[in-house]
């Protein structure tokens, strides 16, 4: 029992150590105030989780239930904050969607056309998938978490494709 025990506590550490990881590197890379003041709460709830976690494999019989109550309230709030986060993030797609669609609608050259409407596509995919994702379940998570790489991928270099087209338009 004491090894499955252990086993059981270097997993939920490991598992922690990389959502805080992992809400630390998206925090680096945003640019938008709201998103990063979202990501903040939800990095200092998964620190929280994380702590009493840690609190909960050390404390005595006596105080375990008291910690499993303030461990169950810390996990409510994670949840809420991210999906504070996922609702940021899906109006932040849908600011983006109808940003194209705008230019879409004013853009004459073909070139830069043909791609404003590749970047919409992408745009398109990668908030879909981003849907898809909140509502997975474990066993897909991953799968869904590697087409949203390629997505985002596909989306960047559709805004890049953007970029050559209306540099080379102009010229």
């Amino acid at each position: 029992m004491k090894k499955a025990t252990k086993k059981v506590k270097s997993v939920t550490k490991k598992l922690d150590a990389k959502k805080i990881a992992s809400i630390k590197a998206k925090l680096a890379k945003v640019k938008n105030p709201e998103k990063k003041a979202a990501l903040k709460a939800q990095l200092k709830a998964a620190k929280k989780v994380a702590e009493l976690r840690k609190k909960l494999f050390a404390a005595p019989i006596a105080k375990k239930a008291a910690i499993k109550a303030k461990l169950e309230h810390a996990l409510r709030l994670l949840k809420r904050k991210t999906a504070k986060v996922f609702l940021i993030n899906k109006k932040l797609d849908a600011k983006k969607i109808a940003a194209i669609r705008r230019k879409l609608a004013k853009v004459k050259n073909p070139e830069v056309k043909a791609a404003l409407k590749a970047q919409l596509k992408a745009a398109k995919l990668v908030a879909k998938l981003r849907k898809q994702l909140q509502a997975a379940r474990a066993g897909k998570v991953a799968k869904l978490k590697a087409k949203f790489a390629r997505a985002k991928g596909l989306a960047r270099k559709a805004a890049r494709k953007v970029r050559e087209a209306k540099r080379n338009a102009s010229k």
